[in-house]
């Protein structure tokens, strides 16, 4: 790793797909995303639908809202990143325990001190919110548990918001919940970038890297490169990638289109189509 990061004079890998906010990029899909879900959660409406397909940049956007909620005492924030639980009484210790409060094990119980919990929160101006990635996985039992949660509320206003980060496989299990699907507030779309969105967030990603851009793909590269991806953020950073390392198998100091040949032929098993398509 490090004689391919000396080659191409960068200081750290520029496309990794784990989260880290030093390259996060907020794209004019992000921004859309990150103000209607920061509406409805400060406007106390319950749940929030955000649908996604994979590599869209869900993760990313719950990212954005966590740092900043993470220094407002007036939030009380968890995160779930897998709420593939089967009963309610886990699906509620999840919470609990992601909301920092210690769980008991009988399902009545645990949803006594969630209520507690979320009064205390309502009453010390505190907003009470759940963030669960990975949506489309929680159980049907469970879609059942997020109905009840949503009838948490005071005459006002709801004591707990609940954002859902979701692929779009989670509409067919919608269509089987009315119930939930009538108590979702608000919910919003991320789609593919743009063109000059995508070329953006590539070039943030470089230049905290140490690099350019413009440098190392050069020419016609970009609009292949986003050609192949469909604009989706997590696989033009994959293809990204995988061109740079055959460049640098090759010995060249910038990515070409030999390199981005080689490296969708690499990838082949993703089913992408070809830049020249």
């Amino acid at each position: 790793m490090s004689g391919y990061l000396e080659h191409f004079g960068l200081k750290v890998a520029p496309f990794s797909t784990t989260p880290d906010p030093a390259f996060a990029y907020a794209t004019r899909e992000h921004q859309l995303a990150v103000a209607k879900i920061q509406y409805a959660v400060e406007e106390r409406q319950g749940i929030f639908l955000l649908l996604g397909d994979p590599g869209c940049g869900k993760t990313t956007v719950s990212q954005f809202m966590l740092n900043a909620w993470r220094d407002d005492d007036t939030m009380a924030v968890g995160y779930i990143i897998n709420p593939a639980v089967r009963t309610p009484s886990q699906f509620l210790r999840l919470l609990l325990t992601h909301l920092g409060a210690e769980a008991p094990y009988r399902l009545q119980d645990n949803w006594d001190v969630l209520r507690a919990l979320l009064i205390d929160n309502y009453k010390a101006g505190r907003n009470s919110t759940i963030v669960i990635d990975e949506a489309q996985t929680i159980s049907s039992e469970n879609m059942e548990t997020l109905t009840h949660l949503s009838n948490e509320q005071t005459q006002k206003v709801k004591l707990i918001q609940i954002v859902l980060l979701a692929q779009p496989t989670i509409l067919r299990k919608l269509t089987y919940k009315p119930a939930l699907r009538d108590r979702i507030a608000h919910g919003s779309t991320l789609n593919p970038l743009t063109y000059d969105d995508a070329e953006k967030m590539l070039d943030h990603r470089l230049h905290v890297a140490g690099g350019s851009f413009a440098a190392l793909f050069p020419g016609d590269l970009p609009r292949l490169i986003y050609n192949s991806t469909r604009g989706i953020p997590r696989r033009l950073c994959m293809l990204c990638d995988n061109t740079l390392l055959n460049a640098y198998a090759f010995g060249r100091h910038a990515a070409d289109e030999d390199a981005l040949s080689s490296a969708l032929q690499d990838l082949s098993f993703k089913g992408w189509k070809d830049a020249d398509q």
